[in-house]
C-alpha cells in the first residue's frame, strides 16, 4: 500500500463572526459585572471612610471628656490632700488640748487639795486625785447612757 494514495480527512472549524460577537458579549458582560462590583466596593470604601471620620470625631470628643475628667480628678486630689493636711493639724491640736487639759486637771486637783487642807481636812494629794478620778468616771458613765447627740450629755 502506498501512503501517498491514501485519503486523509481533516476537519476544519471556521469561526464565524457570530462566534466572535458572542465572546465579545460575554467579555462585555463580565466587564460590566466587574465594574458594578468595583463600584460597590468603592461605595463601601467611601462608607467606611465616613465611619472612620465619625469614629475619629467621637474619639476627639471622648478625649475632651477624658481631659475634663482628669482635671476634675486632679482638683479633687488637691482637695483631699488639703483635707488630710487639716486632719493632721487638727490631730496635733487635739493632742495639745489633751496635754493642756491634763495640766489643768492636775492643777485643779492640787488646788482642791490645798483648799481642803486650808479648811482643816487632812487629805493627801493622792486622795484628792482619786476623788477627781471618780468624778471623771461618773461623768463618763452618764455620757454612755445618753446618746452622743443629746446636748445634756455634755
Amino acid at each position: 500500500m502506498n501512503n501517498s494514495f491514501e485519503k486523509k480527512t481533516h476537519l476544519l472549524y471556521i469561526k464565524s463572526p457570530l462566534d466572535d460577537m458572542k465572546n465579545i458579549e460575554e467579555i462585555l458582560q463580565k466587564l460590566l459585572a466587574e465594574q458594578d462590583f468595583l463600584k460597590e466596593m468603592q461605595g463601601r470604601i467611601v462608607d467606611n471612610y465616613d465611619i472612620m471620620i465619625q469614629n475619629q470625631q467621637q474619639n476627639a470628643d471622648n478625649h475632651e471628656v477624658v481631659i475634663h475628667n482628669q482635671t476634675t480628678i486632679i482638683r479633687n486630689q488637691e482637695i483631699i490632700v488639703n483635707n488630710q493636711i487639716n486632719i493632721v493639724r487638727n490631730q496635733k491640736q487635739i493632742v495639745q488640748n489633751q496635754v493642756q487639759l491634763d495640766v489643768i486637771l492636775q492643777t485643779q486637783s492640787y488646788l482642791l487639795n490645798l483648799v481642803r487642807k486650808l479648811t482643816g481636812e487632812s487629805e493627801t494629794l493622792e486622795q484628792t486625785n482619786e476623788f477627781v478620778a471618780n468624778l471623771i468616771e461618773m461623768k463618763k458613765e452618764s455620757i454612755k447612757i445618753k446618746p452622743l447627740n443629746d446636748p445634756t450629755s455634755l
